[in-house]
């Protein structure tokens, strides 16, 4: 072909691409464009394409984008290098006055081979990525060049790896498996990106079945939301992601998240343009998922409620209390257990044993074995009208041994604990006092001697390193490592020891504020059997009394068996009760 023939093409594929606008406009006000790029990436992650690509004229830009088509030639992909590449996607209808023909294809035939080359990613080790460079970037292609049979042709390829991503990584209720759950609003924005590309297509970009667990994602990521709306346990975003939250309540909500976006969601993050809907039964704001190793304990839908997210993938339980406007707790809840001086190490990961959820209280159990034949069953309870949030390890061995116990908390950013000084009580506290801490197992007063101790300590990176899993495996990258919310500066420590065969570890936190300034007492309780008091290491329990309000907890160490306790008989596993106001015990929960 002759030059002028080749300038004279390249003149009206120009002209065409700039008198076109988008191929197919998406429906209302929602776009999936650059800007929305940004939506759900930690800030280490944000690809600096504006300083790459962001200047010169047609030779110099020519120079850059050579430049970064040899910089990207032969490595490793990563999430940052997708960014990258979706960014030069979406600006490549813009480009054909900054860039000569031959640049312009150049960086199209490497996006293309990019898109083809991605299949073979491992989407369980590299989610994210799979998801970007499988299906977000050829969809991209696809939507922006259908007059181009190879960038039409990757829309199929897309389809299909978008709509397994969101089958493979959910749990079928739209709930992000533990081991990926940092990810949860990067993969959100990714999938709400495709979702808007593909309404605006001749084809959906989802399965049916796919498009359904896009549909339940949504309300999960209003149920991890903070008061801030970003996401708990979750990356310091690159935005407030109040763009991403519209985006997905428009697109795959109902009427019932449209009314949980307004009560859940500040106002820059709620369903621009659209009504809450008049729902006056909402669903559960409680969840969970054996299968994911996800829960979510939360006393309501307001923004103000008491929170607790907990994932359990693997040998590690990652936590977050939020309590109005603040994290207060947030990392690994650590256990380091030792027999006569060796340190236990696990024989199997964290596995659900109990769950229910009720209008009284939320209930997570979980368990793990450790070697020498201890396990270590995990309770966690989230009261809702009583407010109050009770965490307990009960370490059950099989012979009689010096155990010692140690468990970490860290604290949110601009948490402290604030120890009494002649009770072995505390606060957590940041901007406002936010919880009350009583260590059950431990005299109230500092003047009678404890096996354990109460204390805040120098967080650990380790304990609150809950972000393991998105260290990439050998071999690949998925870009830069995140820096995610501030590590805390502090973690609270339980530590306790015994001789015995058993021994048990509870935290009582009072999370109602109108309560803080009444006084607060404890005291372990006599457990008896056949006339007989039983000793610790065979069944515990505790009355707890904040101003007018008690409490009662009781734990079976030991076998299950008829027990009394100020003169109750018991027969089960555990209970967890409130006194009413004539004396009476009614269980909040009881496990058989």
């Amino acid at each position: 072909m002759a030059d002028g023939d080749v300038a004279r093409g390249w003149t009206a594929w120009s002209k065409h691409l700039t008198e076109r606008g988008s191929p197919a406009q998406p429906d209302g006000a929602i776009r999936a464009d650059e800007a929305s790029l940004d939506w759900g990436l930690p800030l280490e992650w944000r690809p600096r394409w504006t300083e790459k690509f962001g200047s010169g004229r047609s030779g110099g830009m020519d120079q850059q984008a050579l430049a970064w088509l040899a910089e990207v030639a032969g490595g490793a992909p990563g999430v940052e290098y997708a960014m990258e590449c979706l960014a030069f996607a979406h600006r490549l209808p813009r480009l054909t006055e900054r860039l000569s023909a031959d640049a312009w294809f150049a960086v199209v035939a490497h996006l293309i081979d990019t898109g083809h080359d991605a299949a073979t990613i491992d989407s369980d080790q590299h989610p994210l990525l799979a998801q970007l460079l499988a299906g977000e970037l050829p969809l991209t292609l696809a939507y922006w060049f259908p007059e181009l049979t190879p960038c039409r042709e990757l829309a199929h390829g897309a389809k299909q790896a978008l709509s397994a991503g969101l089958i493979d990584l959910l749990d079928g209720e739209g709930l992000l498996h533990g081991r990926h759950f940092a990810l949860m609003r990067p993969l959100a924005a990714c999938w709400t990106r495709c979702r808007i590309l593909g309404d605006g297509m001749k084809k959906p970009c989802f399965t049916a079945a796919a498009r359904r667990q896009y549909d339940d994602m949504v309300r999960h990521l209003l149920r991890f939301a903070r008061h801030d709306g970003s996401s708990m346990l979750g990356f310091t975003a690159a935005n407030d992601d109040g763009a991403l939250l519209q985006a997905a309540v428009g697109l795959g909500g109902n009427a019932a998240d449209r009314a949980i976006a307004a009560l859940t969601l500040p106002a820059r993050a709620r369903n621009a343009g659209r009504k809450p809907g008049g729902e006056k039964t909402l669903p559960e704001p409680a969840a969970q998922s054996e299968w994911a190793a996800v829960a979510m304990l939360r006393n309501d839908w307001s923004r103000t409620s008491a929170r607790l997210a907990v994932t359990y993938p693997g040998p590690n339980v990652h936590v977050e209390l939020d309590c109005g406007k603040e994290v207060v707790l947030s990392g690994a809840w650590s256990l380091d257990v030792t027999l006569d001086g060796q340190r236990l190490t696990p024989d199997s990961d964290w596995e659900q044993v109990c769950w229910q959820t009720d209008t009284d209280i939320d209930y997570l159990e979980l368990q793990i074995e450790l070697n020498a034949g201890v396990r270590v069953q995990r309770q966690i309870a989230l009261a809702r009208e009583d407010r109050f949030l009770f965490l307990a390890d009960a370490v059950l061995g099989e012979r009689l041994g010096r155990f010692a116990y140690r468990a970490r908390l860290p604290l949110g950013t601009g948490i402290g604990f604030c120890p009494a000084k002649e009770s072995r009580e505390g606060y957590l506290e940041g901007a406002k006092r936010r919880a009350r801490v009583l260590p059950l197992a431990m005299p109230e007063w500092r003047s009678l001697w404890s096996a354990g101790e109460l204390q805040a300590v120098a967080a650990d990176n380790a304990d609150s390193g809950r972000y393991g899993a998105m260290q990439p495996a050998s071999g690949q990258s998925d870009g830069k490592p995140a820096k995610m919310q501030s590590l805390p500066s502090q973690a609270l420590e339980l530590t306790h020891a015994a001789e015995a065969t058993r021994l048990y570890a509870p935290l009582f936190f009072d999370l109602h504020r109108r309560r803080f300034e009444r006084p607060a007492t404890w005291r372990r309780l006599t457990v008896a059997a056949a006339l007989e008091t039983q000793p610790d290491d065979v069944a515990v329990g505790y009355r707890v009394a904040m101003g007018s309000r008690q409490w009662l907890v009781y734990r079976s160490l030991a076998e299950k068996a008829n027990r009394t306790l100020l003169g109750h008989n018991l027969s089960t596993e555990a209970l967890i009760a409130q006194f009413d106001r004539n004396g009476e015990v009614e269980p909040l929960i009881e496990v058989e």
